[in-house]
């Protein structure tokens, strides 16, 4: 199975694995195999011994020219489609990949920068096509978020470290995996667990690595959020 949609940042959405009739954008054949994740590793070097020791994978940000595919029954219509489908991009865009991954669909959202120039009159033309230069500054595909409240247990089945968030209407106490606890402050907060979003005195940053599972215990009145992260959304 394999549907690829791209949500443009104006909401229309273009079916890009679809068919003519079924979408006016369509990626053409091998456009999107570049798009997954861009994994480098620290490995070292065993002195005076083959091979390394593998070192941890590491994620870059996504960069890649997607070419599309437009096309209309009139130029009139064209022209339409063209203008759209460019003015789409000036905010962010989502891929939604719904591919055999066990965790589909997944997410990837990103931006772009100046587009090419014009180079034909679309009014001419039942059909064109525009290379996008896409960037995703997360580099991974996303779940869509999942939540919890009470006792919640986070399964990590993705590629890197999850990070909790939790969404409180009012203070309560809230015990991590490790067994340290803090509390929430009174009224409405939202407590971001990773190491570069938290800042609430008395908390610790606390995740759940791939293939590892952890429990919080949340408050009434409050929830656990989190998404789930892959490079490979195809399979």
């Amino acid at each position: 199975m394999l549907r690829v949609e791209l949500l443009s940042s104006t909401g229309r959405e273009y079916l890009l694995s679809g068919t003519q009739a079924q979408s006016p954008v369509l990626s053409e054949e091998g456009a999107l195999v570049e798009l997954r994740g861009q994994v480098s590793r620290s490995d070292l070097a065993r002195p005076g011994r083959p091979g390394v020791i593998a070192g941890r994978q590491n994620y870059g940000p996504i960069e890649v020219d997607i070419p599309f595919y437009l096309h209309a029954d009139t130029g009139e219509e064209l022209e339409r489609v063209y203008r759209e489908f460019r003015q789409g991009w000036r905010g962010v865009s989502t891929f939604r990949v719904d591919a055999d991954h066990p965790l589909s669909p997944l997410y990837l959202d990103v931006t772009t920068g100046v587009l090419p120039g014009v180079s034909v009159d679309a009014r001419r033309r039942t059909m064109v096509a525009l290379s996008v230069p896409v960037f995703s500054q997360e580099g991974l595909f996303r779940t869509s978020v999942q939540y919890g409240t009470g006792t919640v247990t986070v399964t990590n089945s993705g590629d890197v470290a999850v990070f909790p968030k939790i969404v409180a209407t009012a203070g309560g106490k809230v015990t991590c995996p490790s067994g340290a606890s803090f509390s929430l402050p009174a009224g409405a907060s939202t407590v971001d667990m990773s190491p570069e979003g938290l800042m609430l005195e008395g908390a610790f940053p606390e995740g759940v690595e791939p293939g590892k599972s952890g429990t919080w215990v949340v408050p009434a009145g409050a929830r656990l959020e989190w998404v789930l992260q892959v490079a490979d959304p195809w399979a």
